[in-house]
């Protein structure tokens, strides 16, 4: 199986099935990516062919002494941060998607009825927890957890240090806790409760 490197050289020199195995290689990931960050099927369908188009277009700029799979996977964030600012939209940030391929009304898939609605309140915590944050946060922590991308790769993907994605991965995390210690307060001080320390 050829590389990414010879892929790429390929296709600069006019080979258009080296691009399409590019294409097929890459494009579960890339829709992976864009996906879990806009939510929506439909839109990340056309925001990957953009994808695609910009990568075929500026295939020319790429370094093959560095891996290919930063370099796409930059691409693909860009362009849906792109998409989403045109759109005046915000990222977000599918949680779990495992619950979702059950039956919604039937708990006794999920054991304990209780543990099911706090599992449940817990990701809405969460998810409005992570759409406080500045979008450089949203971008690393979704990148992180949910591409399950290590600091590296998110480094290279981004055009940062890997020390910045550890110092952005740890500040959002510390911003996520704080906004849900919040809103954990002030619903409980509407419930009449002590808000948790």
């Amino acid at each position: 199986m050829p590389t990414d490197e010879t892929l790429t050289a390929r296709t600069l020199r006019g080979d258009a099935s080296a691009f399409e195995q590019l294409i097929n290689r890459y494009k579960n990931s890339v829709f992976t990516i864009i996906y879990r960050m806009t939510g929506q099927y439909q839109e990340a369908e056309d925001i990957c062919q953009d994808v695609f188009i910009t990568v075929y277009q500026k295939l020319y700029q790429y370094d093959r002494g560095k891996r290919f799979a930063p370099w796409i996977y930059k691409i693909a964030v860009n362009t849906t941060i792109s998409a989403l600012r045109k759109k005046n939209k915000v990222i977000t940030l599918n949680f779990d998607e495992s619950y979702s391929l059950q039956e919604p009304g039937n708990h006794y898939d999920y054991g304990d009825p209780q543990l099911f609605l706090e599992r449940n309140e817990m990701k809405a915590e969460i998810k409005k927890a992570f759409s406080s944050l500045p979008e450089n946060y949203q971008i690393v922590l979704a990148m992180r957890y949910q591409l399950d991308m290590d600091n590296q790769e998110i480094a290279e993907a981004l055009g940062i240090t890997k020390e910045n994605v550890e110092v952005k991965i740890h500040r959002a995390r510390k911003s996520m806790r704080k906004a849900i210690i919040k809103n954990r307060d002030e619903r409980g001080k509407q419930n009449g409760l002590s808000g948790v320390k």
